[in-house]
């Protein structure tokens, strides 16, 4: 469930209408390819997580099968992924207010946003625990309303709102109404949609019994989440196209709201931007908490400097808190200087990440596969295993690869490059300097 609820957010609920808004129908297209890249990795990585309960985290398996240098890049480009992510899901929250005072300054909601979870982390992690049951079950609740909705929509329709039937997906006037920029533009917003699935393998060390909890959980979690988004999708382009309003490229509104509005239900879209903003915030929430306790144990693996370790009276680490923030400045700064696009570019920003850990991911699998076939365990096959192997998750990592380098010709995520190419630099670089200076000396 808290996978389910940490997956489902922006890239949904907002990142959604940018990606119909570029590819129009085709942008169904676009979410399948996304889903089955985040079937091939739930998998690959549930299928390493359940034979290696006792390594916590891919980081841990790439230091395995890959070697300390992508183990410490792995850990650290994560925890970088998430709190970027954290100051995406800021910006998603200052759009939804903004959807009842519009006059009001994006800057201003993000900060109050960021000031907001911050606060919440402090406290003891029962307080995390709590906000995120109830804005968890509050999103999860709302999709499944709005798909019973959608279904009334496309079949039978409302008073004065006829059905629309799925002529705007089989009919359509254009399938690639911006070329293949648009539609290139939709598979980089799919994609992110999907990020958060691998985060199911990291309870493989809390699981009573990894071997039958992490493969039912998968395949439940991958299914319904795949289920929600292309409905979802299915609905939004019916309905857009049909009242011939398709969600605005600039993303000041949910597409989610655009369609209770046109419902014409009284205060239905209102009610609608209520539930995205708490789905905002618990994905804003989640990944701040996910952030923290990455950096946390790094510190105490040795890979952060040791005040990251350091825990208050509530056993919070504290430190790790206030270092995990650096996404939430970035996005006050990004809302004041680009206002138009600042969702955009933090949405490419978070992605580049995403998309690398992805291929560290799948690589760590095509590693893990070929040893234990030339070890000979593979006839100790796993109670949840990749379909085609190694060779599915070596196409995987190829397309996930591609979908970055696509990234440099995409004007609004080309910053991503800007950023996320040296922060990788500057990870390789630290190692080598740690490495360095931890090396011990040859005795005289």
């Amino acid at each position: 469930m808290l996978t389910i609820g940490g997956v489902i957010g922006t890239g949904l609920f907002l990142g959604s209408g940018l990606a119909v808004s570029m590819a129009g129908p085709t942008v169904l297209l676009t979410f399948v390819v996304g889903g089955l890249l985040a079937i091939a990795l739930t998998y690959a990585a549930t299928e390493m997580a359940v034979a290696h309960p006792d390594l916590h985290g891919f980081g841990a398996l790439a230091h395995r099968y890959l070697g300390p240098l992508a183990g410490f890049t792995q850990r650290w480009l994560y925890w970088g992924v998430v709190a970027i992510g954290a100051g995406t899901e800021t910006v998603a929250v200052g759009i939804y207010v903004r959807y009842w005072w519009p006059q009001v300054p994006l800057w201003i909601p993000v900060t109050l946003a960021a000031a907001a979870v911050i606060t919440v982390n402090v406290f003891p992690v029962r307080a995390f625990g709590t906000v995120e049951y109830w804005f968890s079950s509050i999103k999860v609740a709302a999709i499944v309303v709005f798909l019973v909705l959608g279904a009334v929509l496309l079949t039978v329709g409302l008073p004065d709102r006829p059905a629309t039937g799925l002529s705007a997906v089989t009919d359509a006037p254009s399938y690639l109404p911006h070329g293949l920029t648009g539609l290139v533009v939709a598979l980089i917003v799919a994609t992110f949609s999907f990020g958060g699935t691998e985060a199911l393998a990291l309870t493989a060390a809390e699981s009573a019994d990894p071997g039958r909890d992490l493969p039912r959980a998968a395949r439940g979690t991958i299914l319904r989440v795949c289920l929600y988004y292309l409905l979802s999708m299915v609905v939004i382009v019916s309905v857009s196209q049909a009242v011939g309003r398709a969600p605005d490229g600039a993303l000041t509104t949910s597409p989610f709201v655009l369609v209770f509005e046109w419902t014409g239900l009284p205060a239905a879209a209102a009610v609608m931007n209520f539930v995205v903003l708490t789905a905002a915030l618990s994905a804003l929430n989640t990944a701040f908490y996910v952030s923290t306790r990455t950096l946390h144990s790094l510190a105490v693996d040795g890979q952060a400097p040791a005040w990251a370790r350091r825990v208050n009276r509530h056993g919070v680490p504290v430190n790790a808190v206030a270092a995990s923030a650096i996404g939430l400045p970035l996005a006050v700064t990004v809302s004041l200087v680009s206002p138009d696009d600042a969702f955009a570019k933090l949405l490419g920003i978070a992605l580049f990440g995403v998309a690398t850990t992805w291929v560290l991911i799948f690589a760590t699998h095509v590693a893990f596969r070929r040893r234990r076939r030339t070890a000979g365990d593979e006839a100790h096959r796993s109670p949840l295993s990749l379909p085609g192997g190694w060779h599915t998750s070596a196409a995987a990592a190829v397309a996930m690869a591609l979908v970055v380098v696509s990234m440099l010709f995409v004007g609004t995520f080309r910053v991503a490059w800007t950023v996320g190419a040296p922060t990788v630099a500057v990870i390789v670089v630290t190692y080598a300097l740690t490495r360095t200076v931890r090396r011990p000396r040859p005795r005289r």
